[in-house]
Formats: C-alpha cells, structure tokens, sequence
C-alpha cells in the first residue's frame, strides 16, 4: 500500500518522490495539507485538512497548475474563509495576477471557432495594447474599482472615445468570468463591477458620415472608374446594395453566387453571428456581377473568390487590403460600415419593415420572429431589395449594372454630394 512521506512541500519535493511508486501522498509538518499523486505521477491534487467536528479532507487544487509556492501562500485564506463557513470552498486560485488570467484568454480567443476573425483581433488588441500593460501585474487579490478607475478608465477615456474604453472593459470582465466559471479562479474580483459605475455619460452611436444625397455622385463617378477600378467599385456596390459586412463581402466566392437563380449563400464561417445567410440577387445586382466576373476573366483570374488577393494566389482579399479600398474611395470621410448603415437608414424610409432590414443584416431574431421568416422571409427580402435597387436606379445604378450605359441616364433626382466624395484613382 502507497505510503505518506513527510517533507516541507514544494515542487522540488513533488517531483523528486514522483518515480518512487511507494509514496502515494506527501504531508507537510507545518500545515493541515497534504498533496496526493494521480495514477500517472506526472499531476496530483492538494487537500486542505479542516477541522470541524473531526477532521474534514477538502480538495484544494490541482498540481502543478497549482504550484506548491501558490498553494503555501494561499492556505491562511483558506482556512480564514474555512472557520466563518465550513461549508466554503477551499480552492486556491491557480493565478496570481491579472497577467496569468489575460494570457490563459487570449490563448482560448485564438482556438475558439465560433468567433469571428474580426471578434478575435478586436479582443486580443485589447488585451495587448491595454489591459496587461495597464493592469496586468495587478494582482487578483487586489483588482477593484478604485484600481480599475485610476489604471485603466481615468487614463484611457483622456485619450480614447467612451465606447472604446467600455469594450476594453467589457473584455475584462468577459476573461474574468470565463476563468470563475471553469474553476480557475476562486472568485471574480469584479463580478459587481460595471461601466456604468466609472461613468453615467450616455455613449451615443456614431452619426452617419453618407447620406442618400450622397449617393448619385458616388455611383456616377464609380461608373467613370469601373474599368479601372473594377474590384474596388463592385466590393462598395455590393456592400451599398445588399447591406452586408466587409467580411461577408471581402470571402465571397463564385460558386456560392447562383447568377441564373438570384441568390447569394453565405456560409455561416463568413459571418459575425456563425448563421447562414441568403441573400437575393435583383436583376440589377445579377447583371453587375456578370459584368464584374466578364471583366475578371479578361484579365485571366478564372478563380475562386469574387475579390481575390493580388499577392497570395488562390486566397481572398485580406482584411487589411479591403480596409484599403474604403481608403481610397471614401478619402477618410467615410468608411466601409457607412455603406450598411446608409442602406439600412434608406430602407427604413422607403417603408421596408424593420424586421426585413434585420434579416437582410443577418441580425438575430427572436424565436416568434424567426418562426415567422421561415415561412415569409426569403419572399419579403426581395420584395425589399427590389424596391431599394429601383430606387438605386434612379439615382444612377443602371450605370454600372448595365454595360451599354456610358453615363449617368437622365438628370440626378438627389441633390449633388459635396466635393469630397470625388473618387481618388490609384
């Protein structure tokens, strides 16, 4: 029968008995503790000896994610918390700064499918470029509010807009709970902890940057650049017609694009939601894609990808690339997501139901609202895209949609943009 060695507990200790097969538990002379080999003599787990009533075994922890220094330098808490409530748990926390906790998230952000690429760069700069140079050799023990509003909340809202700073914020509080619910730590410092208790400022959405008065001069001067520009002009149109994001635009490809039937797959892993998506394609959009797709195999590109990398073969457009084009067409007065946001501000004022406009964003409904668009949706989404790409034509779309159109058809009925919408060449 494995036998208990009394030692002054330490990893040494532990490894040094671990290839004595006769020694099963190690206790310390010094403290109720004993540490207890698992079958394989490479983990173990540490029991914190209470007494109440008798002698009461509670498992502490799991070696070596609990190292013995961690373990010592935990135990008077422990039995602190032990004698106010013998029922309490007696684990000791496997990390001791806020670092170890930032590190072990960022390790699970990067494996974990059902984010997004965008998602997972937005939560590791947080951690990289603010939370642990900020807070990370911040101990858990001591992580609270008066900590949190002079090292992370003062100094950011001096430098960074209020939004930011509470995404940083809600970051942290997501590592935090994340660690507490899986065990990993004993308790959340921060579990009463909001934003709102930094700051009763209401933070207001970005105003639009496009509005439909902008819109005749954009597609008149994208239809002058078409052949020139032909990528950058399709992946803005598409964006302008159809409402989506820059990364469902940016990862299409030809085969989930049905020309002959008018519609448009997006596979849930090019979505932020990881749902699928249908879109319809009007007859407007369909001949603006054949167009684009002639134009591609003029140039000898017969691949995958509507908008395809020009320095990696066989790959999509990068994120950063696409970035780029909004660059170049918006100037720096707007950006890619003020194209979504002028499609979903003009639906709302040609009378298209709010619920259509969610399902065409591919935001999430609730269960009577999805219930509801099983049977009607993919019906009323092309009635909606029917209308706005009618009312696209009238302020020039036919232009790029139709080949045969070498300007603008009739007069603007919007006013003019103002000169900064002037597109800049290459």
């Amino acid at each position: 029968m494995p036998k208990t060695m009394q030692v002054l507990l330490s990893d040494a200790a532990i490894k040094k008995y671990a290839s004595d097969l006769t020694v099963g538990e190690l206790k310390d002379p010094r403290h109720p503790l004993r540490f207890r080999y698992r079958r394989d003599r490479t983990r173990g787990s540490w029991h914190v000896i209470h007494f109440n009533k008798g002698a009461k075994w509670k498992k502490a922890g799991n070696w070596p994610d609990v190292t013995a220094k961690a373990m010592l330098d935990g135990l008077p808490k422990v039995h602190a918390r032990l004698l106010a409530d013998p029922a309490a748990a007696a684990t000791v926390d496997a990390w001791d700064t806020l670092a170890q906790v930032l590190e072990w998230y960022t390790e699970r952000v990067k494996v974990d499918r059902h984010l997004s690429h965008e998602r997972k760069s937005t939560k590791q700069s947080a951690i990289r470029c603010h939370l642990l140079p900020r807070l990370g050799a911040v101990r858990l023990a001591e992580l609270s509010r008066p900590v949190i509003d002079s090292m992370l909340y003062v100094p950011m809202q001096a430098e960074y807009s209020l939004a930011h700073v509470k995404g940083v914020f809600g970051v942290l509080k997501v590592a935090l709970r994340r660690a507490r619910r899986l065990g990993l730590i004993v308790s959340d410092p921060i579990a009463d902890v909001t934003f709102g208790d930094f700051s009763k400022a209401k933070i207001k959405p970005k105003g639009a940057r496009l509005r439909h008065v902008s819109v005749v001069e954009l597609l008149a001067v994208w239809a002058e650049r078409f052949e020139q520009a032909a990528l950058d002009i399709v992946f803005a149109v598409l964006m302008l017609a159809c409402g989506t994001r820059i990364s469902e635009t940016r990862l299409a490809k030809w085969h989930n694009v049905n020309l002959t039937a008018g519609e448009w797959f997006i596979p849930a892993s090019d979505t932020k939601g990881k749902r699928d998506h249908v879109l319809p394609l009007t007859p407007q959009v369909v001949a603006l894609l054949s167009r684009y797709r002639e134009w591609q195999k003029s140039r000898g590109y017969t691949g995958v990808y509507l908008f395809p990398s020009s320095t990696r073969s066989g790959k999509p457009l990068a994120r950063s690339k696409s970035f780029d084009i909004f660059k170049r067409l918006g100037s720096g007065e707007w950006t890619s997501h003020d194209l979504r946001k002028l499609a979903r501000t003009r639906w709302a004022e040609l009378g298209i139901d709010s619920l259509i406009g969610k399902l065409l964003l591919n935001h999430a409904l609730g269960e009577l609202d999805s219930t509801y668009v099983q049977t009607h949706g993919e019906e009323l989404k092309r009635d909606a895209l029917t209308r706005w790409h009618a009312w696209l034509d009238g302020q020039g779309f036919a232009a790029l949609h139709d080949k045969t159109v070498l300007r603008r058809a009739g007069e603007p009925t919007e006013a003019q943009a103002a000169d900064w919408l002037v597109f800049q060449p290459k």
